[in-house]
């Protein structure tokens, strides 16, 4: 062979740019990464309103328990048109039998539970929060 014609072989063998199946990788890869990345901003997203929610609820069954401590006899209602709320009095007498004498009385308290119920995601969620409320007598 003639070696300019060798030269002119190799030559012609050298590329200008990428091939289309170098190309077809790299956009693949370049999905690929793009497809995971939007999943953790969403799965981050959907985490962060959940929280969100979760917060919001926990707020109003705080708030309606110091209501009911304050005399409020509601029991029941929806704040924000999403959260539904219930609250449940329940009568009890704790006592030490060992005090009971003329100055030491039974306490009379009563159980306080307000649970908070939402739809989120397709699913029901729900808080609910217990304390206990001494009564005067």
């Amino acid at each position: 062979m003639n070696k300019y014609r060798l030269q002119g072989l190799m030559q012609r063998k050298r590329q200008n740019g990428f091939s289309l199946l170098e190309t077809l990788v790299a956009f693949a890869v370049l999905i690929l990464v793009l497809s995971v990345t939007m999943q953790i901003y969403g799965s981050g997203s959907r985490s962060s309103r959940l929280t969100h929610e979760y917060a919001q609820a926990t707020m109003i069954a705080k708030t309606k328990l110091a209501e009911l401590q304050a005399g409020n006899d509601k029991l029941s209602g929806t704040e924000m048109e999403r959260y539904h709320w219930q609250a449940q009095l329940q009568k009890a007498n704790y006592s030490d039998p060992g005090m009971q004498d003329d100055y030491h009385r039974p306490f009379i308290t009563n159980d306080v539970s307000v649970t908070v119920n939402w739809q989120s995601s397709g699913k029901q969620r729900q808080v609910k929060l217990d304390t206990v409320r001494l009564v005067n007598d």
